[in-house]
């Protein structure tokens, strides 16, 4: 990397737990390593190092399920390197190629981690600005991995038509590199776009083509993280194939376990296993395991709200539908405020369906009402 300017050094360690020997697994090791190293008075002379240190800390710290100190340092990190309220880096910004992919790293990794947080908005946001200004000299994998990135919270948020138009995008682009990392993250949230789309053949088209792009790599926590979302979609599009996305989810689970895997990572997958128990009709566990996951990962939001809503389907499985009611409401209410008008909408929709099964039809009037003023639900 070439020379920056000597920045004001902050302390890797924001609690005296992140560096106490109580600390477990390897995310939590490398947190440790990462915290003295950024304390190190000798890294104020290599503002390189400097840099390089303060994203493996902020890295460590997502793995570690921490991501609102995730968060805290990377906003600063991309503040010191391209400030958010400056739209266009100057031109020689981007005369070192490397110094550029760093700061797509930076902004992705932010991206990812405010959209678990559930701060949609902030995610796309930090998504959108980087999109436009970093990639003026043309398309990268990091590049296409930033917009495979935005592409996963435009998902979340439930807007399909912008979905659709930037999968399209990203696929002809990465199909123009040719290379094995950016066809990975083209089709990789392709293929959720298609499934959403209810076009099954592109979606398991799409699928296989990521996993064959792993093939090329040797990433595992990325082979594992794509097997789990491409189990996801079958069971959310194609329930009645539950038991093969469960063997996919299990080999995921093995590829996680095995790899420099967040706990995020980890909690989706056993989420979705959760889900797969429900499917093949084992009620309690799904329950169990999804409470589990719920009060595991409290930053987690989007995480969080996904654990709820299979709370509420594991009380409808019981017929308890007032109670799978209250569930969905307080949760789409968690959505909304998450700006997932979407989602919401489609929580407040299925919450009025269970409040008339069970007869209270003022408050399933309500709830339909409220489902159509927080957004289409046509769109999701």
């Amino acid at each position: 990397m070439g020379s920056r300017p000597i920045v004001e050094r902050r302390s890797g360690r924001s609690s005296p737990e992140q560096t106490t020997p109580s600390l477990k697994g390897l995310a939590a090791e490398a947190r440790a390593q990462y915290a003295a190293l950024v304390d190190d008075p000798a890294l104020g002379s290599r503002p390189d190092l400097w840099c390089q240190a303060e994203l493996g800390l902020a890295l460590a710290a997502e793995a570690d399920g921490d991501l609102p100190e995730a968060i805290e340092r990377l906003t600063y990190l991309l503040a010191v390197l391209a400030p958010l309220d400056e739209q266009q880096l100057p031109p020689m910004a981007f005369e070192d190629r490397e110094e550029t992919e760093h700061r797509i790293g930076i902004a992705l990794a932010l991206c990812r981690c405010l959209r678990e947080v559930g701060d949609l908005s902030a995610s796309v946001n930090i998504g959108e600005i980087t999109f436009t200004r970093e990639l003026p000299g043309g398309w990268t994998d990091r590049g296409i991995e930033l917009g495979a990135t935005l592409l996963a919270a435009y998902i979340e948020r439930g807007e399909q038509t912008i979905c659709r138009a930037l999968a399209a995008q990203l696929l002809e682009a990465a199909e123009q590199l040719g290379t094995p990392r950016a066809l990975r993250a083209a089709c990789w949230n392709g293929a959720t776009v298609a499934a959403i789309d209810g076009d099954a053949s592109l979606a398991a088209d799409l699928g296989e083509r990521a996993l064959a792009a792993h093939a090329h790599l040797t990433d595992p926590r990325s082979t594992g993280r794509l097997r789990a979302r491409l189990a996801e979609n079958l069971l959310i599009y194609c329930p009645a194939e539950h038991a093969r996305a469960r063997q996919m989810l299990l080999i995921a689970q093995q590829e996680l376990a095995g790899s420099a895997a967040s706990a995020i990572d980890l909690g989706y997958c056993q989420l979705w296993l959760a889900r797969a128990a429900l499917l093949a009709g084992d009620v309690e566990a799904a329950a169990r395991q999804a409470e589990e996951i719920a009060t595991r990962h409290p930053a987690a939001l989007n995480l969080v709200a996904d654990a709820r809503l299979l709370v509420a389907d594991t009380l409808r499985a019981r017929q308890q539908m007032q109670a799978a009611a209250e569930v969905r409401t307080t949760t789409g209410e968690q959505l909304e405020q998450m700006k997932a008008p979407g989602r919401a909408s489609r929580a407040f929709a299925d919450s009025a369906a269970e409040l008339e099964e069970c007869g209270e039809v003022e408050a399933s009037i309500r709830a339909y009402q409220r489902a159509m003023s927080v957004g289409d639900l046509a769109s999701y």
